[in-house]
């Protein structure tokens, strides 16, 4: 695998360089299970948990690993398996408050530089909800961009397109 095609960059590599002399190798979260990571390395895709440190010092669930993060990992390839050590600094997150009665932020994605809010042109849209949804992409440090789906579930989409214009002031459509 090529981590430049997954947007590993000089600037990565540069944060990285004192993991890599100490044998680490870096990798990037593709998936997010219980307990255990799906990460992409240049070797091919390795299960991975957290190490017991790591677990130890997270204050909180923004401590640990989120899809998009690029993380510091020590790997057993014969096993298809890794321990991440440490999480390179994000330089974007996508957060949402996390479900139920804490207050605490789940991110949903790390890394990233743009955000594909899709909503559908049928009964469901919702205006507000779009709001909300941008106000997430530009809190999170990447760009929004609106994609509008299934025009063809729209009765009217002229007589609509108030509803969904009116965001135009405050954001760029192209």
């Amino acid at each position: 695998m090529n981590l430049e095609a997954l947007g590993w960059t000089p600037a990565w590599e540069e944060q990285f360089k004192s993991y890599r002399e100490q044998g680490y190798t870096p990798g990037r979260v593709a998936l997010e299970h219980t307990h255990l990571y799906r990460v992409i390395t240049e070797r091919g895709d390795l299960l991975a948990e957290i190490s017991g440190k790591m677990r130890h010092t997270a204050a909180g669930r923004a401590d640990y690993p989120a899809v998009g993060d690029w993380v510091v990992l020590s790997e057993r390839p014969d096993e298809g398996r890794a321990t991440i050590v440490e999480i390179l600094p994000r330089f974007s997150k996508f957060s949402r408050k996390a479900a139920g009665s804490t207050v605490e932020e789940q991110i949903v994605a790390a890394n990233i530089d743009t955000v594909f809010l899709v909503n559908a042109l049928n009964h469901d849209f919702n205006i507000r909800r779009m709001e909300r949804y941008l106000i997430l992409a530009w809190e999170s440090g990447a760009s929004p961009v609106i994609v509008l789906s299934k025009a063809d579930l729209c009765p009217d989409v002229e007589a609509a397109a108030p509803r969904w214009r009116r965001l135009r002031p405050a954001y760029r459509f192209t």
